[in-house]
């Protein structure tokens, strides 16, 4: 029989971790029951457990800055092992009190909030939300809806190869209005495979198609520009695709691949100053 508070507090904590032999449950179960302030403080430990894991869920699901991403992608190698002095007796296992249990879950949603406000007052990060007011979203909307389902062809990832480049340049001017070069991009251990014309935003949109050493697509997407020359790219990250976004005098310009990749930045100040 549970006789004080401080056990109850425990027995409670136990249950709700599923830490309880049957026997122990069963008895606090029953205890829950015919006690009207045990059963009180079994919900409110219930409703401060449910707080804590809805908060942490929430922590979960913040999205990954580009900048972690960089610098997991480009991290150094691990250093060797080190074998460590073996461990002392293991201690006695504390039960969490209803306090340390309070006390855990404001940490978490401090921890949540001040995640958030770090990834939305970085200003070097941009999302779409950013973007909600730009007279180009919906275009961009379009190239990345366009680069998830091209980017996952194999036989079909381009309209006209690369062995035409010729007809790809004359075609592509014609259709969209933007005079523009192939980028040779080879030192950058790229390969242009060909070209694509598609909408976006109702304008014709034509694209230059790349791969790199992990056959990843890297592609280049221009229209005729709606906005006056902004020198200023923005990089956004949707899902798993990375987009590096520029305007010129006469066109706007998205560079796209895998959010993974951390030199996309690089990637697309080179393109304009060649395309």
């Amino acid at each position: 029989m549970i006789d004080n508070r401080k056990q109850l507090e425990a027995q409670l904590s136990a249950m709700l971790d599923g830490e309880l032999s049957d026997a122990d449950r069963a008895a606090v179960e029953a205890l829950i029951q015919a006690d009207a302030q045990a059963r009180a403080q079994a919900e409110m430990l219930k409703s401060v457990d449910d707080f804590g894991r809805l908060h942490f869920a929430d922590l979960l699901k913040e999205p990954v800055s580009l900048d972690l991403v960089r610098s997991i992608k480009t991290a150094s190698e691990p250093r060797r092992a080190v074998r460590l002095p073996k461990a002392g007796p293991s201690r006695p296992r504390i039960k969490p009190t209803l306090n340390v249990v309070i006390a855990s879950s404001l940490l978490m949603f401090a921890l949540g909030a001040g995640a958030g406000y770090m990834f939305a007052s970085r200003p070097q990060m941009t999302t779409y939300a950013d973007l909600a007011g730009d007279p180009n979203k919906a275009w961009l909307d379009d190239v990345v809806s366009n680069y998830r389902l091209f980017s996952r062809q194999s036989r079909h990832l381009v309209e006209v190869p690369a062995a035409e480049s010729a007809h790809i340049v004359d075609w592509l001017m014609a259709t969209t209005g933007v005079s523009f070069r192939i980028p040779d991009l080879r030192s950058e251990d790229l390969e242009f495979v060909g070209a694509r014309l598609y909408s976006a935003g109702g304008r014709p949109v034509g694209q230059l198609v790349y791969r790199n050493r992990d056959a990843e697509v890297i592609a280049i997407s221009f229209a005729k520009s709606l906005t006056p020359s902004d020198a200023d790219m923005q990089e956004v990250i949707r899902d798993d695709i990375g987009l590096v976004v520029w305007h010129g005098q006469q066109a706007s310009y998205v560079l796209t691949g895998p959010s993974s990749d951390a030199y996309l930045d690089g990637l697309a100040g080179k393109i304009a100053g060649i395309i």
